[in-house]
């Protein structure tokens, strides 16, 4: 009975705004969502350092009238080595860069890399290279050939995408 008591009294004097900061994910087109930078910092903690592109979708909107279902949807991104090149058809997105520094190349064309026969990876040719660190945005249209290809020592990137 007395545990009770003491966690009844903890609830009661531990202000539950407090959890409430926590960024939570909602569906609801109706209501505003603030990922603060505390929120950031705590989704990054727990991405996995040994994966090379760790992310964690913390907003994501529905809407069954687009070619991917989705509205929109809001990350969080932690980029290492090594990266491959991506494009994509029918979605936009913009990286906010929270923290580090290096390069993303864009545009120019996605060609295989390819080792003793095999296909090991995708870079860009041709491309150009944006130098980008912490304060940075970068808008990247729907098709445009996209690769983190430099890391100081790593990206963390919180992306925006929507699809068109």
């Amino acid at each position: 009975m007395r545990i009770i008591t003491i966690a009844a009294a903890f609830f009661l004097l531990f202000p539950v705004h407090a959890w409430s900061q926590q960024a939570e994910p909602t569906n609801d087109p109706t209501r505003a969502f603030l990922l603060s930078a505390g929120d950031v910092a705590a989704r990054a903690a727990q991405l996995d350092a040994n994966v090379a592109y760790a992310n964690t979708t913390v907003l994501e909107r529905a809407d069954p009238a687009s070619s991917t279902g989705l509205a929109y949807r809001l990350a969080v991104d932690r980029r290492t080595p090594p990266q491959r090149a991506a494009q994509h058809a029918a979605e936009a997105e913009l990286w906010a860069i929270v923290n580090g520094s290096g390069a993303i190349t864009t545009d120019g064309r996605i060609v295989d890399v390819v080792e003793d026969g095999q296909t090991v990876g995708r870079r860009i040719e041709g491309g150009t290279v944006h130098a980008v660190s912490k304060g940075d945005f970068l808008l990247i249209p729907e098709g445009v050939p996209h690769q983190v290809t430099e890391f100081d020592p790593s990206l963390l990137i919180v992306t925006f995408e929507f699809p068109r």
